[in-house]
């Protein structure tokens, strides 16, 4: 109850924390002193830009008068117009440094905060609690580090700058209005109230969407990352539409939202334009009245509405950038919720720190219950004293308590009762977290490796380093020769020497067996010479005589130290101090080995059950099966060594002369891979081509993927030219309404309805109506065609990276980390393209156009005297395009690689902090943010120069052309009208092309992103799932292994078949395979199932080469139960499901009767929710045997002709194996099936039709368990090693 009302209360608080926003200035709290400065500096100077142009207004409208007056009689207007030039060039100076400073400090210091964010963020999802991770119910949290970060950083940065300026440009303009005259300016400030109202609405609205939109894609996020995450199983069982299909539900939610928000986005873009342009409507109107009754004259009134033009165009930007901002804060409102979340169990708090403890442990009546299910009682109760030094050993049925109490000592959850003492002290009330847990030696049964090489991985169990700085490089605090005595100790020395680059050799994705990954996780913990040490199945997943090995050195490391072991394989614990029999999470026996087997109890019958037979009935016996099973395997395929020939170190071929021989032997490559990788090759130059990298192939490609909204593009492309062609015929009733208001004798004529500036108050009204149309669909066309767009090439690319090979995903480049983040970014910023590059493009291109069309048309002289300052708007914009572009390339990857590190260590998140690694994680990713933080402020630097010279040219501008239009007057050349009407024309237009930089680097990310998106998207898989070929509808089991050569294409150095590996299996049979850790046992399963191909020989399934097959249909006649169960985030039933193809009628009452058979069905249906319980990410809610058990009865609800079992009992109890093992064997009875069995547990296979002994790349002896027996060579030797006496 304790626990429940726990729950509630954090779920209440992350609701409410979901629910308030955060303000805009609490977007800038982590701007450090440095910041704060810059920030103050590029506001100023941001006011500055915005202010320079209404404040010119002043002396425009005096130029204005005196054009007017002198215009037609004097011969000195260049003279007169002299000064205010002189203030032009003084104010484009100004602009030019006011604009590189405060873009430079804007940029530099969004970058700054930004980078502190995401290290916060890392350190807040690190700090956490197991139980936060369980109930938080985050979504991707690895999406919101890229995605979020990104939104926040825009929304304090240049374009919060931008906002700044336009803002500043929109108040000083009506400042300016109310000091010319205030009568004309407060009507117009009347209408502020509205524009206010009308932009707080819409400010919400896209908020409370966009908020949505991050959530929803959160979900879609964590799909992706655990297909992707799971890739095997996905593959194993054909899983890839099913979770294409689960990715677009998510991306369905996605885009019904988005399309909401683009309905709100449309209208209150398109509502404030309605607004500006009825309010110059208003004001003209107004303006008018009050010049007939003589309180104001036409300078007056043509000053204010020139003011009001530059404040327009201000108000015109001022949605857009706060529109950034907006989500910026809404980006930032579930970010900091996060960062600012304290968990109950807080590594980040400090008690007094111990050099060394005795390790006495208490458990005093220990009562826990996960916040997940918090009405299922795990331990119940629990007392146990161990005293210090002691090895005591934890045994038990799946979900007993004994990896629970495991990971309640190392405070991963805090009991719901009770006490856990060490060293006399509440672990709880004295004990700092961190400190405890540097104490502590943890080995699990599912090892975890980081993507760094073996020498780092087995340094991060380095005490030293956490003692002295926990966030220093491990690897500088430890000798070679400590981690190669390690590595001796835990058996992994000879094969991390026989990797590519030894112990500096990068460790990826299926590179190593589960052995070896175990072994080195051993080495770790040995390394860290804890006087706490906990073996949670640590050697599970070893071969018999590694085992034998490192449970020899866990017995040596154990000497002074106390040790708990979790073991289902009771061989590894007889020499323990003390056995505890644990039983719904209750101590049920304990004892010695010897005291446990006297009492004939519990712990008896699992001794009894995992008993190998060592002596048969008879020997008739023996002859009775060498004939029988001698046909299954031809002699003159299979290699048999006899008892003088047997070599039983494993060690031993790392000097024969033979494997020697095989090591340096040169493969040829059958003609199909060599195919295969020219294909590839031919596919990577063509990515890399001029052509493929062109601006109208991207657009082309986008275009033609578009199809389906071709006719939202029409539309919006229709509007966009209807809105471009708005400020140009604006500019025009503008410069007309100048020149007929400036008349002296403007009073003395009444003016009818439609006449005058009663008419042009008419068309004011007119082009806002014809701004709300075509601005409003134009935002909404592009919008929703971006939102479309955006959710079926998310599925699209999807689809595509779940049908690439597997050697795909062993590519460093390819991890979980880089391909969500492309999915989370790369598509996002492609569809920034549709919603932004193009509408504003079009839209940009019509304005040109007809803007100079005018201006041509009245002066095509002064026109061409003003374009000639054009080129510098286009060389400034044009640099700064290049420079974003060459520098997002690098930033990109740079990014990419600083989310690989964020990533493995929030996935990986109980092995960080078991190993008190949270610092030196959080360390690793700053440093791999340095290299992205030094390009951004490189990059600072000189896009600025670019955005300032834009910024200057635009005033330089008006200085040329008031001076060439003075010229042009006196000599007669031209009008005041015309001057006028090409001035305002070509300013629009002027002021429109230099807005193409607000998108030149929108479009250089689309277009990076666009090429890597298409990159996977064309790219065709070595092993191609659409290929067709055989598709039976069923198969016997007849498989195949002939003259294997292969090597995994990540370390193709490293020989795994040579050729010599030969293994054929009629149907129906039973073959085990058995040998030390990366022998090629698990590859086998890979061939089979066509994860690879191998390099020579053929793998085939009833006499047909594998390869032959629909890839779809060869897997679909297999069923795959590995040694690492991969669960997804799903409920039990869905994941049951998944071993079956949908267009299967499968009832609940098949399911229920597969788990009756796997010994799962009673647990499922204690939980509360029964077989609609949802098991957590990788099955976090389950114990590691009852994961193991729902994976089996996937597997057997598939009825597969080929069952492949690669460890598959590795993680249950001995009664729960006993009951699957003989569940399996009934079902292998039958004789209806194949089935390859991979076991290191040799009681496991004892009933096996044929045991094949692997070594060297080949099988050097083979048999049934009475004939290896009699055989007495390397099988018998392990038999030895693993027999249990229940005498």
């Amino acid at each position: 109850m304790e626990y429940k009302k726990e729950k509630s209360q954090y779920e209440t608080k992350l609701q409410s924390s979901k629910q308030k926003s955060i303000t805009i200035y609490r977007l800038f709290r982590f701007a450090s002193k440095k910041d704060i400065l810059m920030i103050t500096v590029a506001i100023l100077c941001s006011i500055v830009i915005g202010a320079i142009q209404p404040l010119g207004i002043l002396i425009f409208g005096k130029a204005i008068d005196t054009f007017a007056l002198e215009a037609d009689t004097s011969s000195n207007l260049v003279e007169t117009v002299r000064p205010i030039i002189y203030w032009f060039i003084i104010m484009g100076i100004v602009a030019f440094v006011a604009a590189y400073v405060s873009n430079c400090c804007w940029v530099l210091s969004g970058e700054n905060q930004t980078r502190r964010i995401r290290l916060a963020y890392v350190h807040a999802v690190l700090r956490q609690d197991m139980s936060w991770f369980d109930i938080a119910g985050e979504g991707s949290l690895t999406t919101r580090l890229v995605a979020d970060t990104q939104m926040i950083q825009d929304g304090i940065s240049d374009k919060c700058g931008a906002f700044v300026m336009s803002m500043a440009r929109f108040i000083t303009g009506f400042l300016v209005a109310f000091i010319i005259n205030w009568r004309l300016a407060i009507v117009i400030l009347t209408i502020v109230p509205l524009l206010a109202g009308f932009g707080a609405v819409m400010s919400f609205l896209i908020t409370r969407y966009t908020i949505r939109i991050q959530n929803a894609y959160a979900d879609a996020g964590t799909v992706a990352e655990q297909a992707l995450g799971g890739i095997r199983t996905v593959h194993a069982y054909s899983l890839q539409n099913r979770f294409t299909r689960l990715y677009d539900d998510k991306l369905q939610v996605v885009l019904s939202i988005g399309v909401r928000r683009a309905v709100v986005v449309a209208v209150g873009y398109s509502g404030l334009m309605f607004i500006m342009f009825g309010t110059y409507a208003l004001s003209l109107w107004y303006g008018s009245q009050l010049m007939y009754q003589r309180i104001l004259d036409g300078q007056t009134v043509v000053t204010v509405i020139i003011v009001m033009l530059m404040s327009a165009i201000s108000l015109m930007q001022l949605p857009a950038y706060f529109s950034t901002i907006i989500k910026g804060r809404a980006a930032a409102t579930k970010l900091f919720s996060i960062i600012d979340h304290i968990p109950n169990i807080d590594s980040d708090h400090r008690h007094k720190e111990r050099d060394t403890i005795q390790g006495h442990i208490q458990f005093r009546n220990v009562h826990f219950a996960y916040p997940t299910r918090p009405d299922i009682p795990v331990l119940q109760g629990f007392d146990l004293t161990i005293h210090p030094g002691m090895t005591v050993a934890f045994v038990g049925s799946s979900g007993s308590g004994k990896s629970t109490s495991i990971q309640l000592l190392q405070r991963f959850y805090d009991p719901v009762q009770g006490n856990i003492l060490v060293d006399g002290e509440d672990i709880k009330e004295s004990w700092d977290v961190q400190a405890l847990r540097q104490h502590i030696g943890v080995v699990g049964q599912e090892p975890v490796l980081f993507n760094m090489t073996v020498r780092e991985n087995i340094c991060m169990g380095a005490k030293q380093s956490i003692e002295n700085n926990s966030k220093k490089d491990p690897v500088s605090t430890v000798s070679e020769d400590q981690i190669i005595a390690a590595c001796r100790q835990a058996n992994c020395h000879v094969f991390i020497t026989e990797l590519p680059q030894g112990y500096d050799t990068m460790i990826k994705e299926g590179m190593l067996s589960g052995g070896q990954k175990q072994r080195i996780a051993i080495a770790r913990a040995i390394l860290k010479n804890p006087s706490i040490l906990l073996l949670d199945e640590a050697t599970s997943a070893l071969d018999t005589t590694s085992e034998k090995i490192v449970q020899h050195a866990i017995d040596s490391a154990s000497r002074n130290r106390t040790t708990i072991i979790v073991a289902h394989r009771l061989s590894t614990v007889r020499h323990a101090d003390l056995i505890v029999v644990m039983d719904k999470g209750r101590l049920a026996e304990q004892g010695t080995h010897i005291e446990l087997l006297s009492h004939g109890g519990i712990y008896a019958e699992l001794v009894s059950k995992q008993a190998i037979a060592t002596k048969c009935i008879s020997d008739d016996h023996i002859s009775s099966t060498l004939s029988k099973d001698s046909q299954y395997l031809e002699e003159d395929t299979i290699i048999v060594n006899t008892a003088e020939n047997t070599d039983i170190s494993l060690d031993h071929r790392a000097n024969s002369p033979t494997m020697k021989q095989r090591q340096y032997r040169s493969l040829p490559m059958n003609n199909q891979y060599q195919h295969s990788l020219q294909q590839q090759r031919q596919l990577s130059s063509h990515l890399q081509s001029s052509s493929y990298r062109t601006t109208i192939y991207v657009l082309f490609e986008i275009v033609r993927q578009m199809r389906p909204e071709w006719h939202l593009l029409l539309m919006g492309s229709v509007c966009a030219c209807a809105s471009g062609i708005i400020f140009p015929v604006y500019a025009t009733i503008v410069a007309n309404v100048i020149i007929i208001i400036s008349q002296p004798d403007f009073t003395q004529h009444q003016q009818g309805p439609f006449q005058s500036t009663n008419l042009y108050s008419i068309l004011f009204l007119i082009i806002g109506i014809w701004a709300f149309l075509s601005i409003g669909g134009r935002r909404f066309a592009f919008e929703l065609a971006g939102e479309r767009y955006m959710r079926r090439l998310r599925y699209q690319l999807f689809s595509r990276l779940l049908a690439q090979e597997i050697g795909f995903f062993d590519q460093e480049e390819n991890s979980v980390g880089a391909l969500s983040s492309r999915l989370a970014m790369d598509v996002k910023n492609v569809t920034e393209m549709v919603i932004t590059v193009w509408g504003e493009f079009i839209q940009l291109l019509f304005t040109a156009c007809a803007g100079l069309a005018i201006a041509f048309a009245h002066s095509w002289v002064l026109t061409l005297i003003m374009q000639c300052m054009i080129p510098c708007l286009v060389l400034s914009t044009a640099y700064e395009s290049v420079i974003n572009r060459r520098f997002h390339d690098k930033t990109k990857k740079a990014y990419e690689q600083s989310s690989q590190v964020a990533n493995e260590a929030i996935r990986e998140i109980r092995t960080v902090a078991s190993l008190t690694r949270q610092a030196y994680f959080e360390q690793r990713y700053a440093d791999a943010t340095l290299p992205s933080h030094a390009l951004a402020q490189r990059k600072a630097y000189l896009t600025s120069l670019g955005y300032a010279f834009s910024q200057a040219t635009n005033i330089f501008t008006n200085a040329v052309a008031f001076y060439a239009g003075a010229i042009m007057i006196s000599h007669g050349s031209i009008n005041m009208q015309q001057m006028f009407v090409t001035l305002m024309t070509v300013l629009i237009t002027a002021e429109g092309i230099g807005h193409v930089s607000t998108f030149t680097g929108v479009y250089a990310k689309a277009k990076q992103s666009t090429l890597t998106t298409f990159e996977v998207l064309f790219r065709k898989p070595a092993i191609d799932p659409d290929l067709e070929g055989n598709e039976p509808k069923t198969v016997d089991g007849q498989v195949d292994f002939s003259n294997i050569a292969f090597r995994y294409p990540a370390r193709p150095q490293v020989p795994i078949f040579n050729g010599d590996f030969h293994l054929p299996i009629k149907a129906g049979r039973t073959i085990a395979l058995v040998g030390h850790s990366g022998c090629g046992k698990s590859t086998t399963i890979g061939l089979l199932q066509r994860w690879y191909d191998p390099i020579s020989g053929v793998v085939s399934l009833d006499e047909k080469n594998v390869q032959s097959f629909t890839l779809n249909n060869l897997r679909s006649h297999m069923a795959l139960v590995g040694q690492e169960p991969m669960l997804f985030d799903l409920t039990i039933r869905e994941n049951i499901l998944f071993g079956v193809e949908e267009s299967n009628h499968i009832t609940q009452q098949d399911i229920e009767n597969t788990c009756r058979t796997s010994n799962i069905h009673t647990f499922i249906m204690n939980l509360p929710d029964g077989y609609d319980t949802r098991v957590g990410d990788k099955g976090s809610q389950l114990s590691g045997g009852q994961k193991q058990r729902i994976a089996i009865a996937r597997a057997l609800i598939r009825q597969p002709k080929v069952l492949l079992l690669d460890e598959a009992t590795s993680a249950l109890d001995s009664d729960s194996e006993k009951l699957v093992q003989d569940a399996i064997d009934r079902i292998l009875e039958q004789k209806n099936r194949t089935t390859i069995t991979i076991a290191h547990r040799l009681s496991t296979i004892q009933k096996a039709d044929v045991i094949c002994v692997v070594k060297d790349g080949r099988i050097i002896e083979h048999g049934s368990h009475w004939e290896l027996l009699d055989l007495k060579g390397v099988y018998a030797t392990l038999v030895h090693q693993q027999s249990l006496s229940v005498n």
